[in-house]
Parts: C-alpha cells; structure tokens; sequence
C-alpha cells in the first residue's frame, strides 16, 4: 500500500469513528476524488464497517452473544456454527452499499461522504435560561435534527439553514420536519423569514399557516387553540393541516392583523391585533437577547404612533427600520461606552455610511392617573442586542433628522422629547441616565418624567 493509501485509510478510520475534522474531511474526499485506488479502499471500509454494524445489530435482536458470532477469540472460545442467514443478510447489505455508493462514486465529480446526507435543518444561535425536558441547558451552537424538539422554559432562536429564524419560548413541544416546516405542538414560536424561505410552514392541531414573506407569531394553547398574529407582510392561514395539506380557501392576513383557529368548532376567526403573547419571544428574532427590569418590546402595527402610546410602568422598545443601509450622513450623540452627557452639535460623533444598520425606538411616556395624576415617574431597565450598538441619538435635533432616515414610513412622531441628562456637578433629583456599557451591546436606562412629558431616543445597532 503507497503512503498516501496509509493516509486515506486513517483517515477513512477517523470519519467512521466520528473523529474527522474538518480539514482532514476535505483532504479525504479530495483523495477520493483523484485516486482510484483509494476510492475502491474508501468503498471497501465503508461497506465493511456498515456490514458488521448491521451483523451486530442482528446478534443483539436475536438474543445472541457477540463472541460467538464475530468468531472465536484469544480466550479459548471454539469456533461457532456459522450463522449462515446472518453472513448472507451481511453480505446482501455489504452488496446493496456498494452498489449505492458506487452509482454516486462512479464519476470522481459525484463524491458523497455519507456523514453528511442528512444535514442539520437548524442551530441554535441564541438561548436565554433554556433547558429542555430533561433539564439540561440548551446552549448556542446546538444543532438541531429534524424529529421532536422542546424547550422546558427560557427562549431560544433557531436558525435554519434557508436562512429563516424562529424564537421558541419554553415551555413548547414542536416537531421540526425540516428546514421549511414544523409543527407546533403547544407554546408560543416567532418567525422572521427572509426571501430565501418564502413558504415557510408551521402547523399546528388546527390551523396551516404559510408564509409569504414576513414576520409572525403563533401560539398554542392548554386549549389546543391555535393564535396567528402577523408582525410584517403577509401568511396565509388555513384548517388543520398536520400531514403537510390544508382543508378550505385559505384566509390572507397583512400586518397588524390576526387571527384564532379552533379546530373544535371548525373555524378561523378574527380576532383583535394583540402582539402581548409573543412580547418575550419576538424580540429574540428582532435582534434583542435579553431585557430586564421594566423593559417591554412592543412590535407595532398598521396604525402605530409612538407619541400615542403611554405606559405608566415601562420603558418601550419599538422595532423601526431592519438591515438598512443610510446613504446620508448620520450624527449620533454617543459612539462610546460610558454615560449620556450633552455636547454641542458641532462636536457630536458622525457614522460611517454605506454601513448596514437596525434602528429601535425607545421611549417612556406616561399617562396621568390616580390621586396625584402628575407626579414624576420613574423607570428602569436594561436591554442587551444580539449586536453591537453603534450609535445612540438623544438630542431633538438628531432624532427628526435621523427619522427622515430610519423613521417608519407614514408614522407620526411626536415633538419635543429629548433625554434631560444631568449637567455636570448638579445634584437635583429628577434627570434621566443612558449608560452604554463596556460590551458595547447593552444599555443601562434611567428615566424620569411627568405625563406632559416624554422621554426618546433612538438606538443603531449593526445590522445581523
């Protein structure tokens, strides 16, 4: 045997040991490719080693002992009966490998390595306290077959190799088909599906829903009733279809609009636009891993005005613009870890162009309410982004300049609305503090208003 034949063969070893790396995959197959003596030796070991994973796979389901039927070994055993069925079965499968191999190995251009035949449909590419059913922590970089899937509690995003995301909050049981569809058992999933991906399906117990390009929500309930909630563009929405096939004219939804299967009493009903079930779940898809304190994600819809939504208790997080590249110049009022403090507007940072972006909207506006209505307010939280911040936009002037830029089309933004940081050395109680921390993806906010008031600013992050 030549030197390169000793090589291909430890490293046909390794693959089938499940040892190989990367590399030395390559090199193989390469070897495979251009050599025909060490194709016929890649045909002959893989035959080999799947013929005794199958004679010994028949040992155990017959009850037999593994000595006894491998042949006789060093501690003195005689030499069995042969188990003539057996060897024949081990031949006709070692047969039936080389002929299937063969027709893909003919030509050195159609090189398969089996390992990969079947590969994974998704990964998880971000987890917040997930465990699955067992208890044990679901982690990054987990790749995911297809078959039955749960997630006991915490959030995780599933990337798929179409390029389509889902967010699964815990608890969910779901079955993953393959990358462009799954089924949905109970739990709440959101997806964010790109071109690449149109006619993504998840199904459930009751309802078909096909994507057509877009952003949306579906939750399972105790009920088994299925809930459809579309974030952006368009799906469509049919009855039960858990073996891949609808029943009835499917029902088209757009943005802002929703809709309730129940497969009890055999309808699709609309329902009021409500994003509050999947509040923990879209912001995973939206670029956001992690919120805490009195932070809220809120996706808005067809009608959504910022300065008309109040909130007494939180600081919201409106998604604006996604992946968008600015061709104006963009001044920004911090680029830099550390705390908000005003500067002249001569002296504020400017952004890189051609720079692909993601813009957020934060705000805190309160409503007058109770005995003493107008009281000051006070809220904090902190956000963490999948990516790196790389501006922040305070100062009144900035923020209309930068919504003719990253503004949501047809959406009114209200006027005056700039964070009021503490001016040096003045200790008065009742300023608002924007920290950006040292990771450069997360936000420490305090804010303090009065419901005539209203606190906004705007957040670039790269784009994923």
């Amino acid at each position: 045997m030549s030197v390169d034949e000793r090589s291909a063969a430890a490293l046909i070893q390794e693959m089938l040991d499940g040892v190989l790396d990367e590399d030395g995959r390559t090199d193989l197959l390469k070897c495979v490719q251009s050599d025909k003596k060490v194709r016929k030796l890649y045909l002959d070991q893989i035959a080999t080693h799947s013929a005794l994973q199958a004679l010994l796979a028949d040992c155990l389901s017959h009850g037999a002992d593994v000595v006894s039927v491998m042949g006789p070994a060093s501690r003195g055993f005689s030499s069995p009966k042969p188990r003539w069925p057996v060897i024949a079965g081990v031949v006709s499968i070692a047969a039936t490998i080389f002929l299937v191999l063969g027709s893909y190995l003919g030509s050195p251009d159609m090189i398969v390595d089996p390992s990969e035949n079947r590969p994974h449909p998704a990964i998880v590419t971000q987890a917040v306290g997930a465990y699955d059913s067992e208890g044990v922590a679901i982690g990054s970089g987990h790749q995911v077959d297809s078959g039955p899937f749960r997630v006991n509690r915490g959030i995780i995003r599933l990337d798929f190799v179409n390029g389509a995301r889902l967010a699964v909050e815990g608890p969910a049981m779901m079955e993953i088909i393959d990358e462009m569809r799954v089924v949905l058992v109970s739990g709440v999933i959101t997806a964010a599906i790109p071109e690449s991906a149109i006619g993504f399906v998840v199904d459930t117990n009751n309802a078909h829903v096909v994507d057509l390009g877009t952003a949306f929500g579906v939750s399972v309930g105790d009920s088994r009733i299925t809930e459809v909630c579309v974030f952006e563009g368009e799906v469509e929405v049919s009855h039960s279809a858990l073996h891949g096939q609808r029943e009835g004219t499917p029902h088209l939804l757009r943005e802002g609009e929703a809709v309730r299967a129940n497969g009890a009493m055999n309808s699709i009903d609309s329902i009021v636009y409500d994003t509050s079930i999947f509040e923990n779940a879209w912001p995973v898809n939206s670029g956001v891993l992690q919120t805490t304190g009195s932070m809220r994600f809120v996706s808005p819809g067809p009608d959504f005005h910022p300065g008309n939504y109040k909130d007494n208790e939180h600081i919201v997080v409106f998604p604006e613009r996604r992946g968008f590249i600015p061709s104006e110049t963009i001044r920004v009022d911090m680029v830099d870890p550390g705390q908000y403090a005003k500067t002249r507007h001569e002296e504020k940072p400017i952004l890189l162009t051609k720079q692909q972006l993601t813009s957020y909207l934060v705000q805190f506006n309160a409503r007058p309410e109770g005995d003493n209505p107008n009281r000051r307010r006070s809220v904090r939280g902190q956000i963490t982004f999948t990516k790196p911040i790389v501006g922040v936009i305070m100062a009144n002037r900035l923020l209309s300049e930068s919504e003719l830029v990253f503004g949501l089309p047809g959406v009114e933004y209200p006027g005056p609305r700039m964070i009021e940081a503490r001016p040096a050395g003045d200790q008065r109680p009742g300023f608002d503090t924007v920290v950006l921390a040292a990771d450069r993806r997360t936000l420490i906010i305090e804010l303090q208003e009065h419901p005539s008031d209203l606190d906004q600013f705007r957040v670039l992050v790269e784009a994923e």
